[in-house]
Parts: structure tokens; sequence; C-alpha cells
């Protein structure tokens, strides 16, 4: 359980044999490529012209994916009365989110890409005939609802023409101005008549002899304007044929959008596609990062040291004509990180890996943040049935999802979780809310009539010393920590002389204020803890001495006597920190609280609905399990969140570098397809 040990490869074979090192690299699914060193007489390739071309075929499949589930799923909700009109849509299940191809058709997909293209060119065909048609219909709409209002008129609009005296105008006005023009047109012995229009806009056709042509100008400030329609037959008549048009183009657009929409059987094929092209993209990215001369190529990369043999004995099938070493890596040097963790750490790596990688020379912190990690969980959560239900969700993801995914080891990180915040819910006699201890054992005089740690509303200070307690050896564990990492890189003597103290002054520091915190407990189960007087003493002044040790040496390493002093002065400052630090686990005790609060809450609220009896009890059931799911996932996210924060700050913080990068084997990084 630690950072895998790695290996540099380095590889010189002929440019005849390099697709063929490819395949067998990404079979080995064990080999991170890197750029190779410079080399006199080789040179490097350009591939960037010809990785963006590949990566914009791959951006195109996905396009058209996203484009024809959009349109398959909007024309199977339009037609969901109809089985039979509906388009059966290929998507991968919850189980198996990607789906499973094998090896080598995936290596020899190439044989595929030009139907699939060819596909793709349909698509884009009919994706800009739709285009096209939609414009069309845009168009044709536009047109009739500007001849909506002049549906009623009897003539054509052409029809309305001057005469050798007067001028005639078909108009439009807003309706609300039509009476205010009419008496308009009484000041200028204008003639006008209301011929049809809508709530919005009257047509009117205006006859007004040419003397008064100033009419105009003056009914203009009405609203009134020259009609906008010019038509040379009725306005009814062209409104129907312009509808018999539309419907045409609706009919033929929505015939293109179901043969869009049963392309959708072609999308398992296209995911292919993307991953292959994704894979000839990194394929191009290596013969960019090899060194080459006319007829050779040196490559370079990382492997498991463990992985040293399998990878050789797949090199070595494919040619026997190459030159190929693994190297140690030096202290100093990059390599890339690989955890190997147990089945319980394994989930807990998500965490770590949010905040940074683990750097390849680091001890890997998964192993101990897992353990510190699900122990606040617990304390955090406190109660039987969110604990199991938690448990049930993890076994769940654990059966039920068959590939490794994000969401299956996160949710079984919360069902390992689980079973902490059952054990620390027996402690305290939760379920769901209800307290189990009182009933179990009533008479108030029993020790544990209120649970093995008591209530946190009724007994606040118990909780808030167990989570400071807590605090300080999680504190005093990220200390160890960085011991461990001076001693890996041989730095011993700081190790135990700087570091080590800190940890015996927490510990002494912890045993002299126990029957202080005993007192202020104020639990009387606990008092059988109560140690002796005299290891109270000998422990406060162990404490101050390793203090003393540690604050002088912490100088150690440090050049010159003022650096020492300096350094010295600064851990004595750290005190401060490390108090700091502690009372951040006050937090702890904080969302225990509000969430044992918040049950209890959700508890008294069902009783009160189940108080009306009957159909009460039914409401009341559903209140209890929504409200309960509710609290849990808003408690668990608050966990996630806090503990995650108490990781990150408080013990990190105190060894953890990170800044490391994850060991990608070459071409496993795939999108929509697991290889098998």
């Amino acid at each position: 359980m630690a950072i895998v040990k790695m290996k540099r490869l380095t590889l010189l074979a002929l440019n005849a044999d390099r697709d063929r090192i490819y395949d067998a690299l990404i079979r080995t699914n064990a080999v991170q490529l890197k750029r190779s060193s410079d080399i006199d007489s080789f040179v490097d390739t350009d591939m960037s012209q010809a990785r963006e071309k590949a990566l914009a075929k791959a951006a195109r499949a996905e396009e058209a994916i996203a484009y024809v589930t959009a349109t398959a799923d909007s024309f199977n909700a339009a037609h969901k009365h109809d089985k039979d009109a509906k388009v059966s849509l290929a998507k991968n299940g919850f189980a198996r989110p990607k789906t499973e191809i094998d090896y080598d058709y995936f290596l020899g997909y190439g044989e595929h890409v030009a139907a699939i293209e060819a596909d793709l060119d349909v698509l884009r065909e009919r994706q800009d005939k739709i285009a096209a048609l939609d414009s069309q219909a845009a168009q044709k709409r536009a047109e009739l609802v500007k001849l909506q209002p002049y549906l009623g008129l009897p003539h054509p609009t052409s029809a309305y023409r001057d005469t050798e005296t007067s001028v005639v105008r078909l108009c439009q006005l807003p309706s609300e101005s039509a009476d205010a023009l009419d008496k308009l047109a009484e000041e200028y012995s204008a003639v006008t008549d209301r011929l049809c229009g809508n709530a919005e806009l009257t047509v009117v056709a205006v006859a007004v002899h040419k003397s008064e042509i100033a009419f105009f100008d003056k009914a203009s400030a009405l609203g009134l304007t020259a009609c906008s329609v010019q038509t040379d037959a009725l306005p009814s008549a062209e409104a129907e044929v312009l509808q018999r048009n539309l419907n045409g183009i609706e009919e033929e657009t929505a015939a293109l959008t179901g043969e869009i929409a049963r392309m959708g059987e072609h999308i398992p094929e296209w995911k292919v596609y993307v991953d292959y092209l994704l894979l000839c993209e990194k394929k191009l990215a290596a013969d960019g990062d090899v060194r080459q001369s006319v007829s050779t190529f040196v490559l370079e990369g990382f492997c498991p040291a463990d992985k040293q043999n399998d990878v050789e004995q797949a090199l070595l099938s494919v040619s026997d004509s190459m030159v190929l070493t693994f190297d140690e890596i030096g202290e100093d040097e990059f390599a890339p990180t690989l955890t190997r963790n147990g089945k319980f750490a394994t989930p807990f790596e998500s965490v770590t890996n949010s905040y940074s990688v683990p750097d390849y020379h680091e001890i890997d912190p998964n192993p101990v943040m897992s353990v510190f990690y699900f122990v606040i969980f617990g304390l955090m959560v406190a109660d039987i049935g969110y604990g199991a239900l938690l448990l049930a969700l993890g076994l769940f993801a654990t059966f039920a999802i068959k590939q490794k995914t994000g969401l299956k080891l996160m949710l079984q990180m919360f069902g390992i979780c689980g079973v902490s915040a059952v054990v620390v819910g027996v402690l305290f006699g939760s379920v769901f809310g209800y307290t189990i201890w009182d009933k179990v054992f009533p008479d108030p005089s029993h020790p544990i009539h209120n649970g093995i740690i008591p209530n946190p509303a009724d007994y606040p200070m118990v909780m808030m010393i167990i989570s400071l307690l807590f605090g300080v050896i999680h504190i005093a564990a990220g200390i160890a920590c960085n011991m461990a990492v001076k001693i890996k890189h041989k730095q011993y003597l700081s190790a135990w002389l700087s570091d080590f103290p800190w940890i015996i002054v927490f510990a002494c520091f912890v045993l002299a204020i126990f029957n202080s915190a005993l007192d202020m407990a104020a639990y009387e189960p606990y008092e059988a803890l109560r140690l002796p007087d005299v290891v109270s003493k000998v422990a406060l002044y162990v404490c101050l001495g390793a203090l003393a040790v540690a604050l002088v040496c912490a100088g150690l390493g440090v050049k010159g006597f003022l650096g020492k002093v300096v350094k010295s002065f600064g851990s004595a400052y750290g005190i401060i920190n490390y108090f700091s630090d502690i009372m951040s686990y006050i937090r702890v005790f904080g969302l225990m609280l509000s969430s044992a609060i918040m049950a209890s809450v959700v508890n008294q609220l069902g009783a009160m609905v189940a108080g009306n009896g009957g159909f009460g009890y039914v409401l009341a059931a559903l209140v209890l399990v929504f409200a309960h799911i509710f609290n849990l996932a808003m408690g668990v996210l608050s966990v996630y969140i806090h503990n995650g924060r108490l990781q990150y700050v408080e013990f990190f913080g105190k060894f953890y570098t990170g800044d490391g990068q994850l060991f990608v084997p070459f071409g496993s990084d795939t999108k929509y397809t697991l290889v098998k």
C-alpha cells in the first residue's frame, strides 16, 4: 500500500515498426510516454496539424452524437403515444456506463472510418437542409403574421388606387386610434372606411381630395401608415397558399427529423469512433515527442517496475530489432504517480487527488488519511439509521455498477464511512434521531442510560472535548507522517529531534489535562477513567521537556547560529498555529450536533402529523422518509466538504507536498468505451 516504484523506459527501434510498437504498449496498459531527450543527429517532427485534424474529426463526431441524441429524444417525446413511430436510442446503462469492446476490434477500427464519415456527411446534409427549411418556415410565418390583419379585406391590396381628383390609400393604424382618425377625417372632408383588422391593428381605406393631401401628415401622428402588404389576390387566398407551403415545409422537416432520429442506432459506433480518433491523436502526439533519424526513432516513457517483464515481452514480440533499457528513477527526477492501496483505502484516493496528486518521491498519504476520514465521517454523522442507509448505498454501487467509475468509488467510500456512522451511532444510541439507550436501560442511575457517548444537546462539553482530543491525535499523526517522509529521505536527525518531540508534547499534554477535561465534561460514567494525579504531573513535566527539545532542535539543518535561533523562535510561534488547528476540530462537534438536532425536529414533525390519526399515519411516514433522506443528503454533503477540509489543511499541512502527476498508461484514457 504505497506509491508504486517506477522505471524509465528507453527504446531505440526502426521507424517501420513504430505503429506496431505503439499498439503493443497500449495493450500492456502499463506505459506512460514522455517527450524524448535531445539526441545529436536525431530530430523531432511537428505533428500539430495532423493532431488538430484528428481532434476536429473527433469534435465533429461528438457534435453529431449530441445532436442526434437530442433530436431522437425530442422526436420520441413528440410521439410518446405512438409506439410504432418512436425510435430506439442505444444508451449505456447505469451498470455499464461505457461500451465494452474487444481490444483487437478497437485497434482495427480504421476499416470502419470511411463508412462512419459517410454517415456523418449524410447527417450534415440533413442538418443543412433542416436549417434551410427552418429559414423558409420562419419567412412564411412572418408573412402570415403580416397578412393576419388583412385577412378580412374584400379586395386585393393592389385594388386601392388613386382617382383623377382623389388620393386613395389602404392604411393601417393602432385600433385605439381609429375613432380619432374619424374625427380628423371630418375636419378634412376625408372618407375613411374600416375594412378589417384585429385587436392591435385596424385596416382602413382612406380617400382624400388631392387639395387636402396634408391630411396624411396629420394622421401620421395617430399612427396611420401605408399598408405593409402588397397582393394582387385576396389576402385570405394569399394566406391559404402560404399556409399550404408552410405545412409542406413542416412535413419535410418532420420527415428529415425522423430520419436523423433513426440515425441514433449509429451512436454506439460513433462513440467508438471518437475514442479511436482520440487514440490516433495520442499516437500522433507520441510521434511528435519521439526523436527520429532516417530509419530509427527513440521513445521514452515510464512503467511500473513490477510490469517491466510484461512490457519487455510485449515489445520483443513485435520486433527483435530494438534496443530496450529500463533505468531507475533518480531522487530528483520526475516520474508519474501510481498508488496501489487495499480495498478499504482505494475509494478514498479521490479525496487526496481532489486536493493534489502525491508526488512520486513522497509517501502515499491515503492509507493513513482514509482511516481518519473514516472516523471523522462517523463522528459527524453519528447515527445507526443514517449509517445503515449509506452502507446499503455503498453495497448497491459495488454490485450494481459493473465498471470502475468515479461514481462507484465515491458511493463505495460513503458505504465504508456508513460503517463508521453505525459504530458511532451505537455509542450515541441514535437511530434516525431516536435515542435507544434510555429505552434499553430505563433506570437513570445505569451508567449508560444516556449512552456511551451522551446526547450532545444535553452534554455538549463531552462531544466538544472528544472532537478536540481527536484533533490532537489527527495532527500528531500528520507530524508522524512528516517523520516518515524525512526518514525516507534519510533525514534521521531532523525526524527524531525536530518532529518526534512534538508527538511526545501532544501525547503528554493530553495526559496532563485529562482529569481537567473530565471535570469540564461532568459526565459521571467517565469518572472511572480518571488518572492518578501523579500521572498528570509527570506528563506535564515530560510535555515541557519535549517542547524544549523540539524548540531547540528546530534549527537542525539551518546554516548559521542566527538562522538556528530564528528557526527556533519560529517553531515557538508555531504553538499558536497548532492551537488554531486543534480548535478547527470543533466543526466535528458542530456538524454532528446540527444533524442530530435536525433529525430530532423531523421526528417531532412526524409525531405532530401522526397525531391526527388515520391518514395522518400515512402522511407522517412520508414526511419521515423524505425529511430524513433530505437531512442525510445535506449532512453527507457538509461532512464531505468539512471532513476534506480537515484532511487538506490540518493533516496534509503537516507533511504533504502533492503537485504530482497521475500515471496514465498510453491509450488508456478512453471517453466512451472500455477496451477489454
